[in-house]
């Protein structure tokens, strides 16, 4: 078994591609439940955010497990024929180390859109209560999840890199800030009450923005949020009245289609001339139409717009970035010892299993050539010698492999000794993650009838006599 990464984010792929990958809490259990029924995956757990969505899995071998989470992944229901395509080259794939070092990072906000930001830790927390629920994290992904989330809360304890509590939402009020340069008097619409939201009015408010509304479907819920800063509160049946009196909207409501047309933005801006209006879209999938970019006076960023932002907020962090770097290399190191000895006992038992069976068959075969030779059958006694001979002849030639395998147990990269002892030995037909083609492309190199790591140690499946059956 092999642990495995796949995902994209936004450092591979569009804001559009990242919404239609992205899965709503109420699918996630019926996407996880696919994975797992996949035969090549025993765990899995998915985290999907704005900016990324990421399968972390359990699988037999990489190659099959990577395969069968593209198949879900093509498989969503916002997936269409151009972004299946673009799929290939937005996908990234880590496997085995680089699948625990990317998850740390991860939650230590180091791969974040907005370095140091504070909600990636609560997003990564669900998504993994999400799994426990759906019964598809078993005890090696339970293990990683509790281990990045502890990383996560260690790296911003011990450095400052979320000194100043940043997100993407704040990253769009610095934003309005460069473009205003003060909000003071500026009349402000916040597109939804959730989570991003809130952060955007609390930064908002905090920057001296006093002239607020807040519309969202539950209007008990915007007002129950304008409340907090004095703001006001509408239904989105108001929209275009509001987006008419407005400054700066921030729009963070989820919706299968964009509540901000650029029909209803033409509408409400009749008679605004080119007065300067700044519309910040943090929702995926979006809330507004990026064609509200080609009316007069509006100036209109996505998520992929506040790069720049982010570009500065890194620049101001990277000191404490690397102390974070550093925190997050250590604690990789501690779960790579953890799993380095949760493999080495059953690989030693195995090892030892396997050395039984063959001087099992061996003194057979002896006791039969003897009694062929002298013509009567080897007594229980001579049979105890011959057994006593092999198992001592097979102990010495496995005490010095087991325990350099011991020894390696609590080195991060000794489980490099135990996947080569796997596949000396004969327990795996390859090291975990290779299958019988690789990812060159080179022929199988296993005989008919081989166990073959691909199919769960069954024979090779390509029924071919000679060495390079092509897979």
């Amino acid at each position: 078994m092999t642990l495995i990464a796949i995902g994209a984010s936004h450092k591979t792929a569009s804001a559009d591609l990242r919404g239609k990958l992205s899965v709503p809490a109420d699918r996630l259990p019926g996407v996880l439940e696919a994975l797992c029924a996949c035969e090549a995956i025993s765990e899995a757990v998915i985290v999907s955010t704005c900016n990324r969505t990421e399968v972390y899995a359990v699988a037999l071998t990489a190659p099959d497990g990577v395969r069968a989470v593209v198949d879900e992944l093509r498989a969503l229901p916002g997936m269409d024929g151009a972004a299946a395509s673009a799929l290939g080259s937005a996908l990234y794939v880590k496997q085995g180390p680089g699948a625990v070092e990317h998850l740390l990072r991860v939650v230590s906000s180091l791969d974040s859109l907005v370095l140091g930001e504070a909600q990636i830790i609560g997003q990564v927390r669900r998504a993994f209560a999400a799994a426990e629920e759906a019964g598809s994290a078993g005890e090696l992904l339970s293990r990683l999840f509790r281990c990045a989330l502890e990383t996560g809360k260690l790296v911003r304890s011990e450095t400052g890199i979320g000194a100043r509590s940043v997100s993407v939402s704040t990253a769009a009020v610095e934003l309005a800030k460069e473009m205003f340069g003060t909000l003071e008097g500026r009349r402000v619409l916040v597109i939804g009450a959730g989570e991003m939201g809130e952060l955007a009015l609390g930064y908002l408010h905090e920057q001296g923005a006093r002239d607020v509304a807040v519309a969202n479907r539950t209007v008990a819920r915007a007002e129950a949020l304008a409340a907090r800063v004095g703001g006001e509160a509408c239904g989105l049946d108001e929209l275009e009245a509001r987006l008419g009196e407005a400054d700066i909207v921030i729009a963070s409501a989820a919706a299968d289609e964009p509540l901000v047309t650029e029909a209803l933005l033409r509408r409400a801006r009749r008679g605004c001339g080119e007065r300067p209006l700044l519309v910040v879209d943090v929702a995926l999938p979006r809330t507004v139409e990026p064609e509200v970019a080609d009316l007069p006076g509006v100036a209109w960023h996505d998520l992929d717009g506040l790069g720049d932002v982010a570009q500065r907020n890194a620049r101001l962090r990277a000191a404490e970035s690397v102390k974070a770097e550093a925190l997050v290399a250590e604690r990789t190191d501690a779960f790579l010892a953890w799993l380095q000895e949760r493999e080495v006992a059953p690989t030693v038992k195995q090892m030892h299993g396997k050395a039984r069976t063959v001087c099992d068959a061996e003194v057979a075969r002896a006791a039969k050539a003897l009694a062929a030779q002298r013509g009567e059958a080897v007594s229980d006694a001579e049979r105890a010698a011959l057994e006593a001979m092999a198992s001592a002849i097979a102990k010495k030639l496995l005490h010095g492999p087991t325990a350099r395998l011991r020894k390696q147990a609590s080195d991060p990269d000794g489980y490099r000794y135990t996947e080569a002892a796997r596949y000396l030995f004969g327990l795996d037909a390859y090291p975990q993650g290779f299958s019988c083609r690789s990812d060159e492309g080179r022929s199988c190199r296993l005989a008919s009838g081989t166990p073959c790591a691909r199919h769960g140690g069954g024979a090779c499946p390509h029924n071919r006599e000679e060495r390079s059956c092509v897979a």
